[in-house]
């Protein structure tokens, strides 16, 4: 069963993660379909923003200086809010702009895709890196920018 036919997302769940914070909110009902049966999760206010991903299990990867990624938001049939994270790539630290492109994430069984977030960092971000989930939304060098999506895009991210 291919899980990007069979789940998706029907509404626009307003998220948004923004200042000295690593919750998220929703500002509306997130309706749903996980393996085609219709769902639905209210709006989430200061939601636990996932510090895992959801594919291995284990702690997000750091986002070093000059690099960005996917993060991929999904939901399952009991409304628990998972996150993915796609491949790290480099960001040109002249003009900002994403070497090759951001690639998303496998959206495992189960799960249905509702946002994605594009987290990049600058030249002034910690040299240690940013870590999803951890980090402050408003952390110095951080742009997390967030879009609301049915299923998983075709083509990978450019900006």
């Amino acid at each position: 069963m291919n899980p990007i036919i069979h789940n998706m997302s029907f509404t626009d769940a307003g998220l948004t993660g923004t200042g000295a914070e690593t919750v998220y909110d929703t500002a509306n009902t997130l309706t749903y379909a996980i393996d085609g049966v219709l769902k639905a999760k209210t709006a989430v206010t200061d939601g636990v923003t996932p510090t895992t991903d959801i594919n291995t299990g284990a702690a997000f990867n750091a986002v070093l200086p000059d690099q960005a990624c996917l993060l991929l938001w999904l939901i399952n049939a009991a409304g628990t809010v998972a996150m993915a994270q796609g491949d790290i790539v480099d960001v040109d630290g002249d003009t900002d702009d994403l070497k090759n492109p951001a690639q998303f994430p496998i959206a495992p069984a189960g799960y249905a895709p509702f946002a994605y977030t594009l987290f990049q960092t600058d030249g002034t971000s910690s040299a240690g890196g940013l870590l999803p989930g951890t980090s402050n939304w408003n952390a110095t060098g951080l742009t997390a920018t967030h879009r609301e999506i049915a299923f998983i895009p075709s083509r990978p991210i450019l900006a």
